[in-house]
């Protein structure tokens, strides 16, 4: 930790120039990934260029210092690197997946490799590392070597490696004094690397017997290692010359010595020469790879702290440009025109001791994290932040710990943490705040699992008030809150409870004329589609939509909630492409969104949906087939309301699509249009922002002749750049009008369309 504070200054000296490239604005309908730097598994060194591997491929020139990023965005087929090698003979970058997925990179251009992935077999596909030989690349494999053709893009051909009629786990491969040798489950085995009949088992011979990870030579002398053991390769015998208690995680040679990552207990880069001998040690580090520049410097992947530098092979330097702290996120809110990321979590309602904390995205596009690691030590026992609120008088900013109560962080980032109080009840020994809400008089509602008081409110005066709910449950669960129009506090109750819903009259502390509701399946009962509920959303009409196990019901009359009359649930019936039914029937909605224009988007644990605001319609679809997202596994959609942005967490990291539909201005005095001027050969979408809500849009040439009409989304409007006919219009100046919908707010703008 002290060594992270330390190298913070470092860290974001001379980042402006890598914020300058991310600080663009991104044009409707493209995708931006917001994954984080400071974790990686993998490093590689091309000519001048550091390349570094996790959610997305990173890159650091050494001699321009700038920083650029490939995901499946700009480049790359997949998501989740494991590895990442450079073969200087054919000059290809091998990238390879988690899942098997593999694309090649040469002189700037990407092609994909998708056989692995694709290939129906039984077992692993595991891709273990590489070996490169006369411009092939000998992949090893958990179900035998692969060899790669770089030049062609192809599979050139696959040894399956066979002892007693079992096939072999290959881990690694290396290559001495003409032949092979591959480090396998059963042992290490030898072939001549000439014999044209490699394919053929037979030709594999077992040397040893014990279990090996490894192999590798240098100074003309064999190695192989198992996950503890370093051994020298003797004939047929091994004999060990180093044992740690800390696993081996992987092992790189360099010019005349080799590393060892180890990530056990004792974290660390072992040194050895060329002969074995431990010379030296990098410590305070997590490393996942280590690559050598030159027999001073090293470079290693961090799962902790991203791109390392290690000057002298010891003394580590940050290199890393700003962003979100980690790829652990499990919720977003939104406050002071700003993105809140809680990075805490938990499993069925258990916690999960995880320390990532909140990161901020401002409006400007910088990154600034709120941690233990990063000045504030209350945060090392306050842990798996499930939420985040700010309040606008004062700046405070709010955390809700599943565990460690009410976490209260002020602007000099000092901290107050709320438990152990008259109001705020341990469960057990911990203290688990689940959800904020800010009513319109500033008064903070959260949610306490497992107490007997599962709501709770810190009034804008600073004193405090709880609020039970009287049924008779399986457990005192309490996580969503949200306040409807009419003032009243939904609470959503999980593991298969419903939700409970407070009127409390606008009297917090008269508790005689609260008014409370338990909702769940059934007439009269609520009619919820299913007891598990996920998530609710207000939408721009006041309608709350709840996203269940099983699909949505939406209330249309929330305010007569806990009236005589009631409000069921709406279990409303649409027709998508061939199937008919419930509103996201036999889906687990996870979390539900509304933009500027109502509609609402969806997410599940089988991507994301944009339907109308009556849901009658699919607008889009997206998933990790067909999109940048890099799991279809969604915990939280989340739309910032002046840009239209759709910020999307899944369980695999943060990614963002810009919309089309922002909320709309109480004027147009901010119209504005992007690109301007639109570039030559641009093929997005051109978007004229800061709209009153539904305005009529009109584009005519400088010859007043009409190009093209449309109606805001909420307070954006999109043209595709084509002339109603379908052509192109000419290069020129062209002028925007716009009306809203009685006429009384018009404005007009111009901006420059180049061929």
């Amino acid at each position: 930790m002290k060594d992270a504070i330390q190298f913070i200054g470092k860290l974001f000296l001379g980042l402006a120039l890598a914020h300058s490239v991310q600080a663009q604005p991104t044009a409707v309908g493209n995708w931006r990934t917001h994954f984080a730097y400071n974790s990686a598994n993998s490093i590689e060194i091309v000519e001048d260029v550091i390349y570094t591997a996790g959610m997305q491929l990173n890159t650091y020139s050494l001699t321009e210092q700038e920083y650029s990023s490939y995901s499946k965005v700009n480049g790359l087929s997949d998501a989740d690197i494991s590895l990442i090698r450079y073969d200087k003979e054919s000059k290809f970058l091998i990238i390879i997946y988690t899942n098997g997925n593999i694309d090649l990179l040469n002189q700037g251009q990407f092609s994909n490799i998708p056989n692995i992935k694709n290939q129906n077999i039984t077992g692993s596909k595991r891709i273990n590392s590489v070996f490169f030989k006369n411009k092939l690349m000998y992949l090893s494999t958990d179900f035998g070597i692969v060899v790669i053709n770089p030049i062609r893009n192809e599979i050139k051909e696959t040894y399956v490696l066979q002892l007693n009629s079992q096939q072999l786990e290959v881990k690694d491969l290396c290559n001495l004094n003409g032949f092979f040798y591959a480090a396998t489950n059963q042992g290490l085995f030898r072939a001549d690397e000439n014999n044209i009949e490699l394919q053929n088992y037979t030709s594999w011979n077992q040397v040893v017997s014990t279990p090996l990870n490894f192999t590798f030579s240098q100074n003309n002398l064999l190695f192989a290692g198992s996950n503890t053991t370093l051994y020298q390769v003797q004939g047929s015998a091994l004999t060990s010359f180093y044992t740690t208690t800390s696993g081996i995680s992987r092992i790189r040679t360099g010019s005349s010595d080799f590393y060892v990552c180890e990530q056990g207990n004792q974290k660390a880069v072992k040194i050895f020469n060329g002969n074995g001998v431990l010379l030296d040690s990098a410590r305070y580090i997590n490393p996942g790879d280590v690559v050598e520049r030159n027999a001073n410097e090293i470079w290693e992947a961090d799962n902790w702290e991203g791109c390392v530098k290690l000057n002298n092979r010891t003394s580590k330097e940050l290199v890393n440009p700003n962003g979100i702290y980690s790829n652990s996120v499990y919720n977003l809110s939104y406050a002071n025109d700003q993105i809140w990321v809680s990075g805490g979590g938990e499993l069925e309602w258990v916690y999960l001791f995880n320390r990532t904390g909140i990161s901020q995205l401002k409006s400007d596009g910088d990154w600034v994290w709120y941690n233990a690691n990063y000045g504030i030590a209350a945060m090392d026992s306050v842990l798996d932040i499930l939420d985040v609120t700010v309040d606008t008088r004062n700046q405070y900013i709010y955390g809700a710990s599943f565990g460690g109560g009410l976490l209260e962080i002020h602007p000099d980032r000092s901290t107050t943490v709320y438990k152990n109080t008259a109001y705020i009840l341990p469960f057990g020994s911990s203290y688990r705040i689940t959800g904020l809400a800010f009513d319109n008089n500033h008064n903070l509602w959260m949610s306490n699992y497992g107490s007997e008081a599962q709501l709770v409110v810190k009034k804008a005066d600073g004193s405090w008030q709880s609020f039970g709910f009287p049924y008779g449950v399986s457990e005192k669960a309490a996580s969503q809150v949200v306040i409807d129009n009419a003032n009243q506090k939904w609470v959503v109750a999980p593991r298969g409870i419903g939700i409970y819903v407070l009127n409390d009259n606008n009297t917090i502390d008269n508790k005689s004329d609260d008014e409370i509701r338990f909702l769940r399946m059934g007439d009269g009962f609520g009619n919820l589609p299913n007891n598990e509920v996920n998530c609710i959303e207000k939408d721009k009409n006041g309608k709350l939509w709840v996203g269940t196990a099983d699909g949505i019901g939406i209330f249309n009359c929330p305010e007569s909630i806990t009236s005589t009359t009631g409000c069921d649930a709406e279990l409303k019936t649409v027709q998508y492409d061939q199937d008919a039914g419930h509103l996201f029937q036999r889906e687990n909605v996870r979390t539900i969104a509304v933009d500027g224009a109502n509609n609402k988007w969806i997410g599940t644990n089988n991507g994301v949906w944009h339907i109308s605001d009556d849901a009658e319609k699919i607008l889009q679809r997206f998933t990790m087939q067909n999109s940048p997202l890099p799991s279809n596994e969604i915990n939280k959609i989340l739309i910032h309301p002046k840009t239209g942005i759709v910020y999307i967490a899944t369980n695999a990291g943060l990614v963002s699509y810009r919309g089309e539909a922002t909320d709309g201005n109480e004027t147009q005095d901010a119209l504005t249009v992007f690109p301007n001027p639109v570039p030559s050969g641009y093929q997005g979408k051109i978007s004229i922002k800061g709209l009153v809500e539904n305005s009529d849009v009109r584009i005519t040439d400088i010859a007043g002749q009409l190009i093209y009409r449309t109606k805001a989304q909420g307070g954006q409007a999109v043209w595709n750049g084509k002339h109603y006919t379908g052509t192109q219009p000419k290069t020129g100046v062209y002028y925007v009008f716009v009306t809203n919908a009685d006429g009384s707010e018009t404005k007009a703008g111009k901006f420059i369309f180049n061929e």
